[in-house]
This record gives structure tokens, C-alpha cells and sequence, in this order.
């Protein structure tokens, strides 16, 4: 996909002084783009895109993330939650759908949590409620992340652009003192009120044992809904196929997948006999 161009861009004060980046992109109502982990606004390209021509997407560079620096104390998803409402109070807008992936996926729940008025929908893409719900391959992965990577990772897309080129191995250190915390936010994620949706790709570093519990967690996919005026969850649940958890936001479908979750949450009921 071509690259994009922002209606506009800025930076929005949150808590310590942090200037988080955001972009804005299409006209209509807002939902709000988060990346994954070490990667900036522009991998979000295929989603961002297709979502621009029928809403106003707002992209934001999650602490340390491309062109937002980092404060002076340790991450955190609490934190990476209430950064995203900064943004939004700034544009002075009181709602809006939230869509995250992996990373940023972990900061759209955290936005849910602690600020449920302002998510109208929430989109997760690719994170688990809890770290035991990636495979032991992806743990190891996330907990072997530090600044000894600093160097190989300026060859890459996460590098490029770099608003802040002389954080960058501060940056990587926190990304692994993060990803190398546990956590459980089970019991946080059950009680969230408004429409979830769930996508996965079938080749995921999170479970399938993990994404049927995450869906169960909000009623789906327990009991037999129905044949006549079925009953549904108030979560949905996608399985995009052919993907990987590393490839699964470069294709079109989970831009296609969100748009008509937006718009058609359910599929009219069918008319025939079993």
C-alpha cells in the first residue's frame, strides 16, 4: 500500500511531561489505531488505509514508540492506557472505538479498563489477557528483548524515522523489562461493558486454547446460541487464515474484518432447516 498521508499530526500531553505523536487520517466517526510493540504508526498502513475512507482514524505512537519519547520512569500497560485518553482529551473527543495490535492491543485494553466511557468498541488484535497465553517459544522471545538487540534493530522498520535515535536502547531495554513482567487480566477483561472484538490469525503466537478462553471470557462461544432469533455473546470472535502473529496486520482482511464489525456486528438470521 502506498504511503500514507496524515490529515494532520501532533502531539498531545499525557502524565510526566510525555508529548505522545499522533496522525490523523480520513473524515467520520473516530476510532483510534494503536501498533504493535516497537513499531511505529506506518506499519499500521493496511489498517489505517481502508479504515480512512469511511472514518476518522487517529494513530498514535505509544510511549517510546516512533516519534514519542520516553519519560524517566518504566513502562507500563496501565500507563500506555491512560496515555491513549491524553490523546483523545486533546482532540476533545469524548468516544471513540479503540483498535490495538499485540503491543498496542494490550494499551486498547488498558484504555478500556481504567477509561470504559470513552471506548465505544474495542478491537484486539493479537494479544492475550494473560503472558501464559503465548506460547513458551513467544515468551522466551519477549523476555530475551534488551538493548544488546539496539544495533540489529536499526537495520529494520522499527529504526526508521526515530524520533528520538540516542533512546532508542533505553527504549528496547524497557520493551523487554515490560514484556518480561507477568501478568493475568482476566478478571479486569471479564467485567469490561462494550462490544469486543477478537481477531487472531490461525498461525498465532497466542493460543487457540487461550483465544477460546479470551472469547468465553465474554460469553462466546460456550452454549448453542439458536436457530431461531439466535442468541449472541457481546464479543465477536475472527480467525483470520494464513497469517502469523508477525504478518497478520499486513494483509486487507483485518482492516475488512473491523469495518464490518463496525457496521454489521451480526449476520441476519437464516431462513432454512437444518
Amino acid at each position: 500500500m502506498q504511503e500514507l498521508e496524515p490529515a494532520s499530526n501532533g502531539y498531545a500531553e499525557a502524565a510526566e511531561g510525555l508529548r505522545l505523536y499522533y496522525e490523523i487520517y480520513g473524515e467520520g466517526e473516530p476510532i483510534v489505531v494503536l501498533a504493535g510493540g516497537l513499531m511505529p504508526i506506518r506499519t499500521t498502513a493496511q489498517i489505517t488505509g481502508p479504515l480512512a475512507e469511511r472514518r476518522q482514524v487517529i494513530a498514535i505512537d505509544l510511549e517510546g514508540h516512533g516519534r514519542t519519547g520516553l519519560r524517566d520512569t518504566p513502562m507500563s500497560h496501565e500507563r500506555n492506557g491512560d496515555d491513549v485518553a491524553a490523546v483523545l482529551r486533546h482532540l476533545g473527543i469524548s468516544q471513540a472505538d479503540v483498535a490495538g495490535y499485540s503491543h498496542g492491543a494490550d494499551a486498547a485494553i488498558w484504555m478500556a479498563i481504567q477509561h470504559p466511557a470513552m471506548v465505544r468498541n474495542l478491537i484486539v488484535i493479537a494479544t492475550g489477557f494473560a503472558r501464559d497465553g503465548w506460547y513458551p517459544e513467544a515468551q522466551e522471545g519477549m523476555s530475551a528483548v534488551n538493548s544488546s538487540l539496539a544495533e540489529q534493530m536499526k537495520a529494520t522498520p522499527i529504526f526508521e524515522g526515530y524520533g528520538h535515535p540516542d533512546q532508542f536502547p533505553l527504549f528496547v531495554d524497557r520493551m523487554g523489562e515490560l514484556m518480561r513482567q507477568d501478568w493475568n487480566w482476566r478478571e479486569e477483561v471479564r467485567a469490561l461493558p462494550m462490544p469486543v472484538l477478537l481477531i487472531f490469525a490461525d498461525h498465532d503466537s497466542v493460543s487457540m486454547q487461550h483465544i477460546a478462553e479470551f472469547f468465553a471470557l465474554f460469553g462466546g462461544g460456550i452454549r448453542e446460541p439458536g436457530w431461531i432469533d439466535p442468541q449472541f455473546s457481546r464479543a465477536r470472535l475472527a480467525i483470520i487464515p494464513g497469517y502469523s502473529h508477525y504478518n497478520l496486520g499486513q494483509g486487507p482482511e483485518v482492516a475488512q474484518v473491523i469495518e464490518s464489525f463496525l457496521t454489521r456486528p451480526t449476520s441476519p438470521a437464516t431462513q432454512f432447516a437444518p
